[in-house]
């Protein structure tokens, strides 16, 4: 395999015998050395290779490779104006598709019905741009070009479009443009739904028993739901993510680790089987990291019950349990049994078993959690750990943060209010995990608009509007004015009327949606999405402020991707996503006016009145 250095230079020398003519001109070939170097972050070497092709003839580039460089430009830090100017360079450089219009926010497509027969309208360019005015913060632009494009081909949405929002934007924004693209049909690459899902999960608070807990469990059960019916495979990394997500719900357990009370609503076990009944339904095999993820569940809400049927039903697969099977069946045996069996589990690994760093932070992480780090001392000492300085390093960090862990954590049983909020949530969840389990059943389960999902989007506000009012404005926005929708008065006997003309032929999605209610239902999410951006710059304006007036560092930046950015969302996201909750219950509790509605949607689309 090549270096990195390598290719580079290799590319570097296709780059000399392209623009020095031994090579043939082509557009795909300049769009992928262009992409080559945004990707390798070799900016300079990209906007001179740029430089040089924006130059050449039309045989050189078109559309889609303006927007490769846009994307470049944006990177490379070129104010968005500069970009914008290469955007409409490229718009007028290649009129003969009429682009410049097609492509345009207020564009109107003339028979809603129908697939969009324009030839060459570029989805790479509306990307680059896209990525452009995201990266500088034009977010409302951005979600504009991706009106525009969902107007144009509502079934036809490229992968990386979802991509750009997924890096740029917040997890809720994402979200909803998520299940729009699923209810249309379109593709979106395994990984941007395992990134989303996991992002959504990572707002969660193990058994805190608030209802943002149980609102996350159901979006991602959700996104399962659309994703799998709008045609790519699910893998097992998919659904691990909801077992833990709904596992969460559980309320964590303390040192008098009974089962719950008498009257409990919920069976966690039962609440397990369930979710691996889903696995072979949506023709799925539980892997390796299924188990491993229901045996840190076990060890996060202390219930020794759910381990011990993790462990036996991973005995029961024939899978072989490997070295991060051992690791988190040290942790979650910490949690619920205590030293000895730490020890014993410790004891009873695999004699050829690699010790690695993360096996001692494991350890040190079980032992400590267990009040039992002279355990790990020995063992440290038995194996010469103490010649290994990085990884006596990594323990005693390791047991400094399960030290702060400790002293934070509560131990103590949960609450008798705090265990009927959690069976409450754990109930409500089982419901609709059975309902999704019961149109699993039907053949025609892809078919969204028959089996609709039980939630379009878990925070959508679309309900708060009159549907009347929402169909009129999309009307007026979207059909063209100068042909008339009611005709004069018809003199004509029945002898001079024509043959009935042929009916056009129905187009559907794959999930069963006509393109025209496609494009009226992408028309209310953008809305949707819209008003939840202005109100999430709008917070993040005033902690940006107030940041400054107070001389303190804000958390949340647009470098950062606001809540979402990884390494430091945790908090953050939960944060957000409550955040997202009250505007909503606050528009509930005081919907708009139909002027008010529509003189904001206006206002959001740029349309003068």
């Amino acid at each position: 395999m090549m270096s990195p250095t390598a290719i580079t230079e290799h590319v570097k020398e296709a780059v000399g015998h392209y623009q020095q003519r031994r090579l043939p001109p082509d557009p795909k070939a300049s769009l992928h050395l262009i992409s080559y170097f945004k990707e390798a972050n070799q900016y300079d070497d990209g906007i001179e290779f740029w430089h040089w092709i924006v130059r050449q003839d039309n045989n050189y580039l078109d559309l889609p490779t303006y927007g490769a460089a846009l994307e470049l430009l944006a990177l490379y830090g070129q104010p968005l104006a500069y970009c914008e100017e290469v955007y409409s360079h490229g718009l007028k450089r290649f009129p003969e598709s009429f682009n410049e219009y097609h492509l345009s926010p207020g564009a109107i497509v003339s028979q809603l019905d129908q697939p969009t027969r324009i030839r060459k309208t570029s989805m790479g360019l509306l990307q680059g741009i896209i990525r452009a005015r995201l990266i500088h913060g034009d977010w409302r632009n951005a979600y504009l070009a991706l009106d525009t494009a969902l107007r144009l081909h509502p079934t036809q949405m490229p992968s990386f479009m979802f991509h750009t929002f997924l890096e740029e934007r917040p997890v809720n924004e994402s979200y909803q443009i998520f299940c729009l693209l699923c209810h249309s049909g379109s593709q979106i690459k395994p990984y941007d739904v395992t990134w989303l899902l996991n992002d959504l999960v990572d707002g969660q608070t193990p058994g805190s028993g608030e209802e943002i807990g149980l609102d996350i469990a159901l979006a991602i059960l959700n996104a399962i739901h659309l994703y799998s019916a709008s045609g790519p495979p699910l893998s097992a990394r998919h659904l691990n993510i909801l077992v833990q997500s709904s596992l969460m719900l559980l309320p964590t357990m303390g040192t008098d680790n009974n089962t719950y009370r008498a009257a409990s609503l919920t069976n966690p076990i039962a609440l397990v089987r369930q979710l691996f009944a889903v696995y072979p339904a949506l023709g799925v095999t539980p892997e390796i990291s299924t188990y491993n993820t229901v045996i840190v569940a076990a060890g996060r809400v202390r219930h020794e019950g759910i381990l011990a049927w993790a462990v036996q039903a991973l005995s029961d697969s024939g899978l072989a349990s490997d070295e991060i099977t051992f690791e988190c069946l040290l942790t979650a045996t910490a949690r619920t049994a205590g030293a000895a069996q730490v020890e014993s589990i410790w004891n009873s690994r695999h004699p050829g078993m690699a010790l690695m760093p993360s096996t001692w932070t494991a350890l040190a992480r079980a032992t400590s959690c267990a009040g039992n780090t002279e355990f790990l001392h020995e063992q440290m000492k038995i194996h010469n750990v103490s010649d290994q300085k990085s990884t006596v390093r990594k323990v005693q960090a390791e047991l400094a943060k399960s030290r702060g862990a400790d002293s934070s954590a509560s131990p103590e049983s949960p609450s008798s209010d705090l265990s009927i909020r959690c069976e409450s949530r754990v109930a409500e969840f089982t419901s609709a995990l059975q309902m999704f389990q019961q149109l699993l059943s039907f053949s025609d389960f892809r078919n969204l608009r028959k089996r609709p999902a039980q939630r379009k989007s878990i925070w959508s506000t679309s309900d708060v509007v009159d549907e009347n009012w929402q169909k009129k404005l999309y009307d007026e926005l979207s059909i063209d004015s100068t042909v008339s929708s009611t005709p004069e008065a018809d003199t004509t006997t029945v002898s001079e009327l024509p043959e009935p003309s042929r009916p056009s032929v129905v187009f559907e999605s794959s999930t069963g949606f006509r393109l025209d209610e496609l494009r009226y239902q992408n028309w209310k999410g953008i809305n949707e999405v819209l008003q939840h951006a202005e109100l999430f710059e709008s917070r993040l304006e005033q902690a940006v402020d107030k940041a400054i007036k107070e001389g303190t560092p804000s958390k949340q930046t647009r470098s950062t991707k606001g809540i979402s950015a990884r390494g430091a969302r945790h908090p953050l996201l939960s944060a957000q996503l409550k955040h997202h909750l009250a505007d909503i219950e606050r528009m509930k509790a005081a919907p708009p006016t139909e002027q008010e509605w529509r003189d904001k949607i206006l206002q959001l689309r740029h349309v003068e009145t």
